[in-house]
């Protein structure tokens, strides 16, 4: 009788095995390869040193030069062969055509990996292969990306890991041009730099502007890690204000301030509930490195936007060798802090008696109002350990500790359960939670070009369109990556056009400020700038002249002519884009800022001369 096929259930599970045992058994011979091929040679000479005796051969040296030509496919054919010296024959060869061709391997990986390379179009390139670099790189090979990677020190220890995963390491100075172009720039999609150093990461971004200069092409996004949180904000302030060069577009971020938004979503610090208003809650970071003072404004973000209008202040404590200046350099770049809470700078070493004691953890009369602790310290190590110093001091109160890790694997593993009594730790890997390949290309650019969209959208259902009658009238998704394109290359020129108004795109540091509003000269002269930009770019990408309805897929439009000779809908369309401008900035965490001039004027009247508002 036919035995039943197994169900899928148990095929899955033999797949799994099998897979398993096959990675083992890879593995293994990873690890084990060159002791199995000394073996293999101690093997050949035994058995050719009995094969030759038995052959009538009696002279060792003799012997010992015959074996070493099995190894060249030499052998005398008069001998005939015991079972030992067949073997013998058999193995030397394949063992000196295995090392050989692991040998040439060596010798032309580069040359092999350069002419992949050369085949590859839309690779990702990431420069710098530390923790941030190497967990960047393994996350995008799991989404099926390729990579190169580009790395200085050549003895990195995580080269290995990356080439054991299939991923192209190439060494040298990704600050260098030729550097740059054998990592395939020219053909790449992305670029992430995510080297040690704020400069170095600044000077391989606009190093990259002389090697593009494709307009046709498809712009290469550059995405740059600037660690220290105020100069990423100035940088980005300084982008928005750059003439843009088409074929690059560049995105800056800080993996701090995206670590704090992370956090605070990983282990609420306010609870969300009516009485949230009338309640203090009382929040203490210890470290105020880089994300400890992200940390701080997202707290006081989180706490606006949860309290609305009626809320009281809540107190964020901070423990730093220098928690006072810290607090004066919070209040100063964020003039609405000391409106929402109240900073209370606690300056001592964390490895110093006063923190042993742990007085500052309660109140005069032995009350510990603390809502939530956030320890943001670098060291893992010394974090872990300041943990353990706050549970132990705090073992009476049930007051949650969060401790930053890089990782959610390694140390965080001896916080985790409510082993060993420690269920109030929390350990929260960094890396894990920003090194997200879709969150890490949702850049400022991207982030506005969305925005941009959302309000065409919502204003174009308003007037009754729908994806039948017009194909750019549906969600961000599924949206075709041409009007994708276009919407990011309206943000691109957004800092551009608003620069020539003395009005500049700044990162929000207020919460719910007042929108600014232009004058209709304002207006009408970026209009018209607006729809110049539109049909030099569209002019650029194929498109032409045509009347009747607008053809997507044989690139025609009406709307291809001068400003002068548009209709006056047409021209309502590009008003209404910058009235929204500053709507959609807020919604991506920007606001303009109007720079007075000295005589006390808004704007450069001058400007407008040679346009008439309607």
């Amino acid at each position: 009788m036919k035995k039943p096929e197994p169900n899928e259930k148990v095929k899955s599970k033999h797949d799994s095995r099998r897979k398993g045992w096959r990675k083992n058994l890879n593995q293994w011979w990873k690890n084990y390869q060159w002791w199995v091929m000394l073996l293999g040679v101690i093997g050949v000479f035994i058995l050719g040193y009995i094969g030759f005796l038995k052959a009538g051969r009696t002279l060792f040296t003799d012997i010992l030069y015959r074996i070493f030509q099995l190894f060249v496919l030499r052998f005398d054919t008069a001998i005939t062969p015991a079972w030992a010296l067949e073997i013998a024959r058999w193995l030397a060869p394949a063992i000196a055509g295995y090392t050989a061709a692991k040998a040439l391997a060596v010798v032309f990986r580069e040359q092999f990996q350069l002419l992949k390379i050369r085949l590859w179009k839309g690779h990702i390139i990431i420069c710098g292969l530390g923790n941030k670099g190497l967990l960047l790189s393994l996350k995008f090979k799991d989404y099926g990306k390729k990579i190169v990677v580009i790395e200085l020190d050549e003895e990195n220890d995580n080269i290995k890991e990356c080439r054991d995963k299939g991923i192209i390491v190439l060494s040298g100075n990704a600050m260098a041009l030729y550097i740059l172009c054998r990592a395939g720039l020219k053909k790449a999609r992305y670029l992430f730099s995510v080297c040690g150093q704020d400069n170095i990461n600044a000077k391989i971004a606009f190093q990259i502007r002389n090697l593009i200069s494709d307009k046709k092409r498809k712009p290469l996004t550059c995405i740059i890690h600037i660690i220290d949180p105020q100069l990423c904000r100035l940088i980005k302030e300084r982008e928005f204000e750059t003439k843009k060069n088409n074929s690059s577009r560049l995105e800056f971020l800080n993996l701090f301030d995206m670590a704090a938004k992370a956090l605070i979503n990983f282990s609420p610090p306010f609870v969300e509930r009516k009485e949230t208003q009338s309640l203090s809650p009382h929040v203490l970071i210890v470290g105020t490195g880089s994300m400890g003072e992200s940390l701080v404004v997202h707290l006081a973000k989180e706490w606006t936007e949860l309290a609305g209008k009626a809320h009281k202040k809540f107190k964020i404590s901070i423990i730093d060798k220098s928690a006072e200046k810290k607090q004066q350099l919070l209040y100063l770049r964020y003039p609405r802090l000391k409106e929402i809470c109240e900073i209370i700078p606690l300056e001592m070493d964390i490895d110093s008696p006063q923190f042993e004691e742990g007085k500052f953890l309660f109140s005069g009369s032995g009350e510990c109002n603390l809502t939530i602790i956030y320890i943001c310290l670098d060291n893992e190590s010394f974090a872990l350990s300041t943990a353990l110093t706050l549970h132990q001091l705090l073992r009476e109160h049930d007051i949650p500790i969060v401790v930053r890790m890089n990782s959610e694997t390694g140390l965080a593993d001896l916080i985790k359960g409510e082993a060993h009594g420690l269920s109030r730790l929390h350990g929260f890997g960094l890396m894990d939670s920003v090194l997200d390949p879709e969150l890490l290309l949702m850049g400022t650019h991207e982030t506005l070009a969305q925005a941009i969209h959302e309000e065409y959208l919502k204003d174009q259902l308003e007037k009754g369109e729908s994806p039948e009658s017009n194909t750019s009238v549906v969600p961000w998704a599924e949206l075709s990556e041409s009007l994708k394109e276009s919407s990011r290359r309206q943000a691109d020129f957004l800092g551009v056009k608003l620069k020539e108004i003395d009005c500049y795109i700044i990162p929000m540091t207020e919460w719910n400020p007042k929108l600014i509003e232009f004058t209709t000269e304002e207006i009408e002269w970026m209009s018209k700038k607006e729809h110049d930009h539109w049909l030099e770019e569209r002019l650029n990408y194929g498109w032409k002249y045509a009347p009747g309805k607008k053809n997507t897929r044989k690139k025609t439009s009406p709307s291809l002519i001068p400003w002068d000779q548009l209709s006056e809908e047409e021209k309502n369309k590009d008003r209404n884009f910058v009235r929204k401008m500053p709507v959609f900035l807020a919604k991506a965490g920007f606001q303009i800022y109007r720079r007075e001039k000295q005589d006390g004027r808004k704007v450069a009247k001058k400007k407008f001369n040679s346009i008439k508002p309607p």
